[in-house]
Parts: structure tokens; sequence; C-alpha cells
């Protein structure tokens, strides 16, 4: 697979993330909007990761947010993995921050999010590359894409009931 390069405007988001899940692709798909970047990671179509610029959507401030992990602990841990170049999530597992299950729960709530957000762009690009960092791959969580999308509308339909005209 080569890099592939386009507008929102022109294919949803929706259906490139379906394509990539559907065609068992593994790697990073960009997208932006008005100064927000997210990356979502994929490995043979599950989704793996997420990274976002988004305040909230970052994966320490999330944790933190939703009180699965100090903010001061989270910093500490996140140093010491950069350090010796481990993957931050196999990290958690490894100090016994989290179960593999609530650390898949803790992620999968932060691709929903994410997911939801940008569901939600009409406009903006993207940009789908075939490779995956060395720290994404074979990471210890996998998030099912069906899932992760039906809840991401779930989420948007739900945020969409509660706005204010």
């Amino acid at each position: 697979m080569k890099t592939i390069v386009g507008d929102l405007k022109t294919i949803s988001l929706y259906n490139i993330v379906e394509a990539v899940e559907v065609q068992g692709k593994t790697g990073r798909l960009g997208v932006a909007r008005a100064g927000i970047a997210k990356t979502f990671f994929f490995e043979e179509g599950a989704m793996v990761f997420v990274t976002s610029t988004r305040p909230g959507e970052r994966l320490g401030e999330f944790l933190s947010a939703i009180g699965c992990l100090d903010l001061a602990r989270m910093e500490s841990l996140l140093a010491e993995s950069r350090r010796r170049g481990e993957r931050f999530t196999a990290d958690l597992l490894t100090a016994k921050v989290f179960e593999r299950k609530e650390l898949e729960s803790a992620l999968c709530q932060l691709v929903v999010r994410a997911l939801a957000d940008a569901l939600s762009w009409e406009e903006g690009s993207f940009e789908l590359h075939p490779d995956l960092p060395p720290g994404i791959l074979s990471g210890p969580v996998t998030i099912r894409v069906p899932h992760a999308l039906g809840q991401a509308q779930r989420l948007r339909a739900t945020a969409s009931r509660h706005e204010v005209p």
C-alpha cells in the first residue's frame, strides 16, 4: 500500500476507517482540521492506538481525567518508558498499573472519544500511511473497529441531542 492523501469533503472518515478494517490493513491514518491532528494506528485491520493534539484526548491526560492514573505517576511512567525505549502501554501492564482488560477498556474509550469527534468533521485532510512506528507494532491492546465505530456514532448522537440550538 502506498500513502494515500485526500480531503474529508470527498470521502468520509467512517468509510476510510471501515475500509482499513475490512481490508485488514496495517498503517496509520492521520486526520487534521482547524489545528487539531489525530492519528489512528491499525494493525491487520484492528485499531491499536490513537494520538491526538486535542486537549483531553492525549493518553496520559485522558487516563488521569477518567480516574485511572494520577497525572504525576503517569508522567513518571512515561519518562521511564521513553528513557528505556519501551512502549508506554506495555509499561503500564508491566508495572501492574493496569490489567490488560482495564487498559483495553480505557484505550477503547479514548479511541471512541477521538473517533466521535473526528467523524463529525465534514472538512479536513487525511493521510493513510502503510507503516507503523516500531513502538506501535505488536502492541498489547487491540480495539475492534466495528465496535469503536458504533460506539463513536452513539456518542455523537447523544452529544448532538444535548447541544443547545
